[in-house]
């Protein structure tokens, strides 16, 4: 008798067990595909990302600021092993994948031949990004601005940095949640990147994951993730 309950007991742990794993699974998929995939008048759009590339080079215009030169190389090479592409700084503009801009938006938009949206209340974003894209999807040329003049405090300046980075990589969408960089905001507890937030870009770059899917193939591609 003694037997069969420990027995009861020990498969009645392990269910319990497979179950809470089952739902952080879960939370971790709907946390991937609200981060990734940009809403649109409550729709999902479809999915970018950098495809066939073994290096990405970004190229720096203006005076870099917010963060030091060490945090800035620690965050790309925590990136870099999550998404298992080398990132390098050029100093040629023209040849850069990633253009980061640090100025006022209209010099940014002259820079990158990006056409302005005419929205009044533009002269007061503190940030912009914009990405190019071929017909399957995938990112051909991505830039963000950080504008220092409208950056209020530089712990916003530090969050808009990161946050505008993850965009250039294709993580368009947003997630509710304080302690993670893909909030839409800085908060006092999204600094620097969560384990959420690492499983999450590490998932974008899995090979299982296509440029171009929609949000019903790519809850069918995430079957074959190993998360």
């Amino acid at each position: 008798m003694k037997t069969m309950i420990i027995s009861l007991l020990f498969v009645l742990t392990s269910s319990m067990t497979i179950l809470a794993q089952s739902k952080k699974v879960q939370k971790l998929k709907k946390d991937y595909i609200e981060s990734a995939i940009l809403e649109l008048n409550n729709q999902k759009l479809t999915l970018f990302k950098w495809e066939n590339k073994d290096t990405l080079r970004y190229h720096v215009s203006g005076e870099f600021q917010f963060m030091s030169k060490k945090n800035w190389e620690k965050y790309l090479s925590t990136i870099e092993n999550l998404i298992n592409i080398k990132i390098v700084e050029t100093k040629n503009s023209d040849a850069a994948d990633i253009g980061i801009y640090f100025g006022e938006l209209n010099d940014y938009f002259t820079k990158f031949n990006i056409k302005s949206t005419g929205n009044a209340f533009i002269k007061n974003f503190d940030n912009w990004s914009s990405r190019n894209y071929n017909q399957k999807k995938q990112l051909t040329k991505t830039t963000f601005c950080i504008v220092p003049s409208k950056t209020k405090e530089s712990k916003r300046g530090y969050f808009n940095i990161q946050r505008l980075f993850l965009k250039s990589l294709g993580f368009l969408g947003k997630l509710e949640n304080d302690y993670s960089v893909f909030n839409k905001f800085r908060t006092i507890n999204n600094t620097h990147l969560s384990k959420n937030d690492k499983k999450i870009i590490k998932i974008h770059y899995d090979n299982s994951i296509k440029a171009g899917m929609d949000i019903d193939e790519l809850k069918l591609a995430l079957y074959s993730v190993d998360i």
